[in-house]
């Protein structure tokens, strides 16, 4: 082994500490990478495989009823390669001894074998046969959430007939992966699946023979879709069809795809934040260290070693801590990323799901630690390559101390000798001071970050379930009714409030910005449901024109006083010109509102009511719901609680998991720093605290004056730390909205207490250790080391 080789495991022993310290930081960074990533390309994989695998549509069209002759017209449009339709009804399941409305969500398959798009995968059992109309395949998540198996059965009202359902599989299908009910925000998986029956037996339990109300098509490679879709418009819009649509507008790829944009913001934002911390400790670390051995660098350099040399025995120190830290951080995001990947794999369903690291992320996750071990390193490296031996050899100049600011103002506060000592140090290196208080804030920063990430949903969640939502429960019907409806139920006992509400699907433009949606409408003196804005203030609705939110209306370049072109999809398929009355900010969806009077004039239908928000007594929730399943306009009922203890559940299992992994990483950065930090003032005044020992003083003293500076650096840091985590708060929160859901930012004094404390904490744990490296300090060695 060369010598040089032997001096560098004696200095990576030697400063085993801060070596470990900075390649905690550094491993910190290479998981959230890795962990970021994989999960990434992991979910983005296996969805571009299951669509290209089962054929998943590029288009997709509801209608009310149109002969299956329609499909081999729109098959024959240009650019269209598949057309095939379907019938899709919702139905009623019965289970014994639950009150609760189950819902269903009733797909027509060929039972020959015929399809070719959205083909169901099955997990078990097989599909429906010929001539047997009972026969089903149910959704794998439904069966798993009710202990359903083949050989089940189950009663279920479908069209207004009672039927019982055989299970025959267990499946899976790509245009529902994220399956969720109309108006929920979240699957529930126990009131809500995806059936699947023969084509034959499906058109017989709604009396459509040869009839179909849901189309799906695939384009060829090049094909305008806006296009096809205009053509596709034109000839379903006699048969009540309610707005061709892309990929991006299905509800399950639009949830998968919200989930992965949040995920590629995260492995876009987040790593590279680390990576820059861990840059910046080594380039204070290194370049310190070189320093401090200067009298070393001569030597070497005296007995005939080249600068390039020199330059190469530190820069492998640097690809040493880069190393160490890049290999456990690598499995730890491995680990870490399986756990993710089978999380997700409880929301999102893949007939295959697994957590893969390809080589080249590993190697890329490596390179970025060695990068910025070797940023970090290179200022340190210029300073001993430019030594030449007989200045490296020679004691620097000691510090010209002055009376200064600092000094006068030392004077005026009474400070002891020590409280001299400690200011003017600081003063005398103002640079170093501040990068030292630097690095501490950054940590700060990063960790406070995290931290009010989980403030932030928090405040969505409480803003969208207790403030703008204030109903029970959620009763939708199987068509738009009239006023009748509300008085029928509000009969019911137990029931001490009713306010209808209607959605009216509708297509918003814009000059060439279009988007699809549904207005919301309620009464004028609606209670149960509220417009929330960003700052916690309820909005009125508007008297006339729309009320759209800030989502929306980006989306559709408009603002307050503009106007825009309604087209209503369905019905009486209204168009007119209607203003932007207001614009809210919200946190989810991209919606838009209307008063009573608006939505009736654009639905033309005398049925104001499609849904009904219902404030109950508590005690008489389960009769209410029992009488609610009986009534056959009922198509489904959500509850507000358990919608919202589903979402917490979804967000505690998800994304805090995920934060938690985060705030774990910033919090050993936090302490890495500022451990680092005390090491190398240590390193830096040992030989003077060894001289202030021989002149008398005592260890408490030597110990307070190094313990002193660095509490000063860290609670200067504390401040500044907060104002570098509000902006990358902001950035955080912005890289992390996106069309379904925009987070707020609503950081609370919680979080920056808890990263204040950590740091604190870190800090008082470094200086029980530096004291006790003072207590022991061996003043002869450390003298002599000068001469």
């Amino acid at each position: 082994m060369k010598a040089l080789d032997r001096k560098l495991l004696r200095d990576l022993w030697r400063m085993r500490g801060q070596v470990l310290a900075i390649a905690l930081v550094l491993g910190a960074a290479t998981a959230t990478f890795v962990l970021s990533v994989g999960v990434y390309r992991s979910l983005t994989e296996t969805r571009d495989v299951y669509y290209e695998r089962n054929h998943f549509a590029d288009v997709f069209a509801n209608l009310t009823r149109a002969p299956r002759s329609v499909v081999a017209r729109i098959a024959a449009l240009p650019g269209v390669q598949r057309a095939e339709g379907s019938i899709q009804q919702y139905a009623t399941l019965e289970f014994p001894g639950r009150n609760v409305p189950v819902r269903a969500l009733v797909n027509s398959v060929d039972e020959y074998g015929r399809d070719r798009l959205n083909l169901v995968t099955l997990r078990e059992g097989r599909m429906p046969r010929p001539g047997q109309p009972g026969e089903v395949v149910v959704d794998e998540a439904f069966a798993e959430a009710n202990n359903l198996v083949p050989g089940s059965s189950v009663a279920a009202l479908i069209y207004g007939n009672r039927q019982r359902l055989d299970i025959v599989g267990i499946g899976l299908a790509p245009n529902y992966i994220y399956s969720i009910a109309p108006g929920d925000l979240i699957p529930d998986n126990e009131r809500y699946g995806i059936f699947w029956m023969g084509r034959d037996a499906l058109e017989a339990a709604t009396d459509r023979r040869e009839a179909i109300n849901s189309l799906a098509l695939t384009l060829r490679r090049g094909v305008s879709r806006a296009d096809v879709i205009r053509q596709v418009d034109r000839i379903l819009e006699p048969y009540g069809g309610t707005g061709a649509y892309g990929r991006e507008d299905h509800i399950s790829h639009a949830f998968l795809d919200s989930d992965l944009q949040q995920l590629d913001a995260m492995t876009r934002l987040i790593p590279p934040i680390f990576l820059l911390v861990s840059t910046f400790l080594v380039y204070i670390v290194l370049g310190r260290m070189i320093r401090t051995e200067r009298t070393q660098i001569g030597l070497i350099k005296a007995f005939g070693y080249s600068s390039r040399q020199v330059a190469w025995h530190y820069f492998k120190f640097a690809l040493a801590i880069a190393l160490a830290g890049a290999l456990p951080g690598s499995a730890a995001g491995i680990w870490m990323g399986q756990e993710m990947t089978r999380l997700y794999a409880e929301y999102y369903r893949f007939p295959f799901l697994s957590y893969h690291v390809s080589p080249p992320v590993l190697l890329a996750a490596a390179s970025l630690s060695l990068l910025s071990a070797t940023l970090g390193a290179l200022g340190g490296m210029r300073s001993a390559v430019s030594l030449a031996p007989a200045v490296a050899m020679s004691p620097p100049p000691p510090p010209v101390y002055r009376s200064g600011a600092v000094e006068n103002l030392g004077r005026l506060a009474g400070f002891s000798a020590i409280g001299h000592m400690i200011v003017r140090h600081i003063a005398r290196w103002p640079g170093r001071s501040a990068i030292t208080a630097l690095g501490v804030a950054l940590s700060l920063g990063l960790l406070f970050t995290t931290m009010q990430f989980m403030d932030s949903t928090n405040y969505m969640l409480e803003s969208y379930f207790s403030r703008a939502q204030r109903q029970d429960l959620t009763v939708s019907f199987t068509e738009a009714r009239n006023e009748d409806v509300l008085y029928e139920i509000a009969q019911i006992p137990g029931v001490m409030r009713v306010e209808g509400r209607r959605d009216i699907p509708v297509r918003l433009s814009n000059g060439n910005r279009t988007e699809r949606t549904a207005i919301q409408g309620a009464p004028a003196q609606a209670w149960l449901t509220a417009r929330i804005d960003s700052g916690g203030g309820e909005i009125a609705m508007p008297v006339s024109g729309l009320m759209l939110s800030r989502q929306l209306a980006d989306q559709l370049a408009v603002d307050t006083g503009d106007r825009l072109y309604v087209e209503v999809l369905g019905g009486h398929r209204t168009e007119m010109s209607l203003p932007v009355a207001s614009v809210v900010d919200e946190f989810i969806g991209a919606n838009a509102y209307a008063a009573e009077r608006t939505l009736l004039a654009l639905a033309r239908d005398a049925a104001p009511v499609g849904s009904a928000l219902l404030l109950i007594d508590p005690a008489a929730r389960d009769n209410i719901l029992a009488e609610l399943r009986q009534m056959p306009v009922v198509l489904g009922v959500t509850e507000r609680s358990a919608a919202m203890d589903l979402f917490e559940e979804m967000i505690d299992e998800n994304i805090f998991t995920m934060m938690s992994f985060y705030i774990a990483f910033a919090s050993a950065i936090a302490v890495g720093v500022v451990y680092n930090s005390a090491r190398i003032l240590f390193s830096e005044r040992s030989h003077e605290l060894a001289t202030l020992r021989v002149l008398g003083y005592q260890r408490s003293e030597v110990g307070l004056i190094l313990i002193g500076e660095l509490a000063i650096l860290v609670l200067a840091s504390v401040p500044l730390g907060g104002v570098i985590g509000y902006w990358l708060a902001q950035l955080t929160i912005a890289m992390f909205s996106s069309e379904l859901f925009r987070l707020p930012f609503a950081p609370t004094w919680a979080s920056f207490g808890y990263a204040t404390v950590v740091i604190l904490l870190a800090a008082l744990a470094t200086a029980a250790l530096v004291a006790l490296r003072v207590m022991r300090l061996d003043m002869v060695r450390v003298l002599k080391a000068r001469e």
